[in-house]
């Protein structure tokens, strides 16, 4: 990556300084989206997430990230300097001082063209860390990273490569900024989001794919700990992450279909909804 968006300017990496946005000590807003298939298919939805974050914080899109259409040419720009063609993520980054935001936009290139899908298969956990369903804030990324970096680290003490998180009920939340999707039999069974679950942009499109593929979907806030150990499929779905298949979760382990056709469905529709 040699150049990067300041401000609503694309410049050289080498040539930017941003060490003024961090004189006032900000916190940091990022959302990772992906691009591929000659486009940037979630743009337009990811850019009212992040509206939203903003607005739990009483805060505003910065004016270039209100002009959608202008800010999608100069990413694009960035993209084509950068020679990043196939697929990848752009970061969209605020540095929040009281009411002033600063903007960095970067990105980073793969060599697939495909949606990232994780087949290896991952080992997991339950978390020990607890979430609320009380605020509406925790659909939000920015309101969970605490709490994602700490069952993350977790994690990795435990040789392990992802973490199921509960709620406050003991009932099943969601992984770490990844929505998770169960399926048992011909029903895909997913936390709604009154169980306080973090909210991916990719979470309806999953839903909706899901139900193409002929699977009955039950969104609930009640999915127990013991619920999960009848299930014969396990997978994590955002768009910072891709679909992450789980191989086994304590001694129980799970099989690997219906995630490969979502995950083909998902490419088909994401290069129909290029702009």
């Amino acid at each position: 990556m040699d150049f990067i968006i300041i401000n609503g300017k694309v410049v050289s990496k080498h040539e930017a300084n941003l060490t003024e946005f961090l004189w006032d000590e900000p916190f940091i807003l990022s959302q990772k989206v992906w691009f591929g298939f000659g486009g940037i298919p979630l743009f337009h939805e990811n850019i009212d997430s992040i509206e939203r974050q903003l607005n739990s914080f009483h805060l505003t899109l910065p004016a270039l990230f209100k002009n959608k259409r202008e800010l999608f040419r100069l990413t694009k720009r960035m993209l084509n300097k950068n020679k990043f063609y196939r697929s990848g993520f752009i970061d969209y980054r605020f540095f929040i001082s009281g009411t002033k935001i600063d903007t960095l936009i970067s990105s980073s290139a793969f060599a697939e063209f495909d949606f990232p899908f994780t087949t290896a298969g991952k080992l997991v956990q339950f978390s020990s860390f607890k979430k609320s369903t009380q605020s509406i804030s925790g659909r939000f990324k920015i309101h969970n990273q605490i709490l994602w970096e700490a069952a993350s680290a977790q994690t990795q003490n435990a040789g392990l490569q992802g973490t199921i998180i509960l709620n406050e009920k003991d009932c099943i939340c969601e992984g770490v900024a990844a929505n998770i999707f169960m399926v048992k039999k011909d029903v895909l069974i997913t936390p709604s989001l009154d169980s306080g679950c973090y909210e991916d942009v990719l979470r309806l499109v999953i839903l909706e794919l899901a139900k193409s593929s002929g699977l009955k979907i039950i969104e609930t806030p009640d999915i127990s700990k013991e619920h999960i150990f009848s299930m014969n499929e396990l997978f994590f779905a955002s768009e910072e992450k891709g679909i992450e298949w789980v191989l086994g979760l304590e001694t129980k382990r799970f099989v690997h279909e219906y995630s490969d056709e979502i995950h083909h469905k998902l490419n088909e529709f994401l290069k129909h909804k290029i702009i």
